[in-house]
């Protein structure tokens, strides 16, 4: 299992195409139906905090990079933080369902 994450800060204009870009990018991977995938968006409150959460089955298995309407939210994050913004590798250490 693979789980990688991206934080970053944007203003409420640039939030807004944020959350649209992303319903796009959303869409685009429900149709492509990627096996093994759990794709995650969170915004603060303020809507100007925000986290995406990528896990994978496998390591090194990404199914976003071959969207267009992934590629198309990198770069918007990248404006709205104003640079480019990595992905971080973390490690699940504990969780609990109900």
């Amino acid at each position: 299992m693979s789980l990688q994450m991206v934080r970053f800060r944007t203003d409420k204009d640039t939030g807004g195409e944020v959350r649209s870009q992303l319903a796009k990018v959303f869409a685009a991977l429900r149709a492509a139906s990627p096996q093994g995938v759990v794709y995650t968006a969170y915004s603060s409150a303020s809507e100007t905090d925000v986290i995406l959460a990528l896990e994978t089955a496998e390591e090194g298995e990404n199914p976003l990079v071959g969207l267009a309407e992934a590629a198309q939210l990198r770069d918007l994050i990248s404006r709205a933080a104003g640079a480019p913004v990595a992905p971080e590798q973390f490690v699940v250490v504990g969780t609990y369902h109900s």
